[in-house]
Parts: structure tokens; C-alpha cells; sequence
């Protein structure tokens, strides 16, 4: 992510300072959109890892050990099943543009799509992970995780 960060920030701040003299290169925009998409859908990929996105403790603090390894896995189990629906209808639609060029660069369309299959195959095995950890860990672990992040 930080290669794509820099890549993107330093081709804008190139492609600013050519504009300012009169010639600008006009694949910057290409990049910069094709770099800040699989930027962010990594960034969803390193959230998901480290437990960053919103979820209700507050349940699993109050039920007992047994309960929320079975409320853990309910809630892993239906993430594997979105990740699935994700994963087939990100692939559908990859092979469908896959023919597709962009303007300026002449590369398929496809390679900025494509950041959802690889991040969703991520995520899926994060998940199963997951759920493997769930049921290997004690009491004081499950208590003190945070929505299924072990």
C-alpha cells in the first residue's frame, strides 16, 4: 500500500509541476485511479486482519465462553458466505470487461477490477483463520476479543 501511495502521490505531484510549464502526461490520471483502487481495497484487506471495522462487543462481553465462540462462528461463517457471493460476481464481471481498454495506457480494464477477487480471497482465508482461532482459544481470550478478531 505505501508503494502505491507513493507511486500515485508522486505522479500527480510530477504531472502538477509539468502542467505548470505548459505539458502535462496524460496517463497520470490512469495510474493514480488504478493505484488508489487496489490501495483501498488492501487497506479494507489490513482492516479486516487487525478487527478495525465497527462491531458490537457489547454482545459478546455479556454472554459466556461457549455462547460467543457460537456467535463468533455464526457471524464468520455468514462473512465467508458474503465473501463467496463477492468473490463469484467479482469474477463474473472481470471476465465480461476483460476485453476492455482504457483510454491511454491501453492495459484491460480488468486490472482495476481485479482488486476485488484477490482481496476477497484474502479476506476469506483471513476469515477461516478466524474461525479456526476461535475455537482453539480459552475464556479470557474469546472475552477480551473484538467481533470474531482473534
Amino acid at each position: 500500500m505505501i508503494i502505491m501511495l507513493v507511486l500515485m502521490v508522486f505522479s500527480i505531484f510530477l504531472n502538477i509541476i509539468f502542467r505548470y510549464f505548459g505539458s502535462a502526461f496524460s496517463w497520470v490520471d490512469e495510474v493514480s485511479r488504478l493505484t488508489f483502487v487496489w490501495m483501498s481495497f488492501l487497506a479494507v484487506t489490513v482492516a479486516f486482519k487487525k478487527g478495525l471495522h465497527p462491531s458490537f462487543d457489547i454482545i459478546l462481553e455479556k454472554l459466556d465462553n461457549k455462547k460467543a465462540k457460537v456467535l463468533l462462528t455464526i457471524i464468520n461463517l455468514s462473512i465467508l458466505v458474503f465473501l463467496l457471493i463477492l468473490l463469484k460476481g467479482s469474477i463474473d464481471y472481470n471476465t465480461q470487461i476483460y476485453f476492455q481498454r482504457t483510454a491511454i495506457l491501453g492495459i484491460s480494464v480488468s486490472w482495476k477490477y481485479s482488486a476485488i477477487p484477490v482481496t476477497t480471497v484474502i479476506m476469506f482465508l483471513e476469515t477461516i483463520n478466524k474461525l479456526i482461532m476461535i475455537w482453539k482459544k480459552d475464556e479470557i481470550e474469546i472475552k477480551q476479543s473484538k467481533g470474531g478478531v482473534l
